[in-house]
């Protein structure tokens, strides 16, 4: 009797903690799964918030690529047109993305979620404020609020307890053109898009009238080209827009008889790395005998240059034609022991696009660029440049506007986010 007893008890205490384990253990499941569910709802709500920005950088900097465009080299640029450009260039690019795998289906409207204007540094703390203006604008904002919970079932299953929006994600972004540009500075993996191109400024003897000065800041050359924004190509027709014509140096000629310069980035003029120069830019590599970039702001540079354009060079240019890319000025040029070769001196940066190139008879070619009008980010901008405020004296306000104009490039800009 006494061990049938203490089987009895042993059985029944083991029920009773079977009954009171069991509840315990689905707290705990239930608590763990909670906190899982928290945490899986966070990461979410990160990855979609990074992927917003993402988002929403993209779409402004495709916008901000559309203020700088070459109807600013016009006598009257239409800003109004430049800034339906930019809308439409932000829609197109918010739709090519997706957050969470669906796409952000909101429209950007002027005035609404998308900003025109100019950023601002405050006269008396230097921090920068955005100025909502339509009269030439530098800056683009965008605002996104409460966009759609893409899906979440974390967030959609709070949501419906809470009645909270705890799943919606937003963004606030600006991005900014500037142009007080006084060189490039190429990345790890980001080339200056450049051709190792230089053109004849400006000729004081008087025996070449086609120089930059000439044909396109006092506007002398000929319009007969235009570019087509939309389709990208380059058609007959006048645009406002001066083009120059560039000449090589004939078989028989001198360096000086040329008003154009290919210039010695690292390549020894060696025609491979020329034409490699030619249709992806400007490495680091290239520049490591200028430190890694060119800079104007301590005067001109000097570099190794030749007239001469081989035959695979004259169909780099080719490819590249209605492309716009940063080219040189030089003012003179030095011959050195070969006649083929010399020492340009580079005074500044322009960007231009080949409209045509013709092939001549004497081992040389003709080429056609208009000045154009681009954004990089390898430009270098200037320090201690006179910054816009909003509250200038007038007694002052004359001398910093036309110290901002020669620091200004109006040919390069940098773009940039700046919020």
């Amino acid at each position: 009797m006494k061990r049938y007893q203490r089987a009895h008890i042993t059985v029944s205490q083991t029920v009773g903690r079977r009954g009171v384990i069991t509840p315990l253990a689905a707290m705990v499941l239930l608590v763990v799964l909670a906190g899982i569910a928290l945490v899986v709802n966070r990461l979410w709500l990160d990855a979609a918030s990074l992927e917003v920005t993402t988002c929403i950088e993209t779409a402004v900097l495709a916008a901000g690529q559309e203020l700088a465009a070459d109807d600013l080299l016009k006598e009257k640029p239409n800003y109004q047109t430049l800034m339906e450009r930019a809308e439409k260039a932000a829609n197109r690019a918010i739709i090519l993305n997706t957050v969470a795998g669906h796409r952000i289906g909101i429209p950007l409207i002027k005035d609404e979620n998308l900003f025109f204007g100019k950023s601002i540094p405050v006269a008396d703390t230097g921090i920068k404020r955005f100025l909502q203006t339509d009269h030439q604008p530098m800056s683009i904002q965008l605002k996104t609020h409460q966009i759609s919970r893409l899906n979440n079932p974390v967030a959609d299953f709070v949501s419906e307890f809470t009645s909270t929006n705890s799943g919606t994600t937003g963004a606030q972004i600006e991005a900014t053109i500037d142009n007080h540009i006084i060189g490039v500075r190429p990345f790890a993996n980001v080339s200056v898009p450049a051709f190792p191109l230089a053109i004849l400024k400006n000729d004081p003897s008087g025996k070449h009238t086609e120089t930059w000065e000439l044909q396109i800041d006092q506007k002398k050359g000929k319009d007969e080209y235009r570019y087509n924004a939309d389709t990208k190509t380059v058609t007959r027709g006048s645009d406002g827009i001066p083009e120059i014509l560039l000449t090589g140096k004939p078989r028989r000629g001198n360096i000086s008889d040329a008003n154009l310069q290919v210039l010695d980035f690292g390549s020894l003029h060696n025609s491979e790395s020329v034409e490699r120069q030619i249709l992806s830019g400007l490495t680091k590599q290239d520049l490591k005998h200028y430190h890694g970039e060119l800079s104007f702001n301590a005067g001109p540079i000097q570099v190794n240059c030749s007239p001469a354009l081989e035959d695979n060079e004259q169909d780099a240019f080719q490819k590249m034609t209605g492309q716009c890319r940063i080219c040189f000025l030089y003012d003179k040029v030095e011959s050195s022991s070969r006649s083929h070769t010399g020492l340009a001196d580079c005074t500044n940066m322009v960007a231009g696009r080949i409209m045509s190139i013709k092939r001549l008879e004497n081992q040389t070619c003709e080429i056609i660029l208009q000045p154009g009008v681009m954004t990089t980010r390898t430009g270098i901008l200037a320090k201690g440049k006179p910054p816009e405020t909003d509250s200038q004296s007038a007694s002052n306000s004359k001398t910093k506007t036309d110290n901002d104009q020669q620091r200004k490039n109006k040919y390069i800009y940098k773009l940039y986010l700046t919020q």
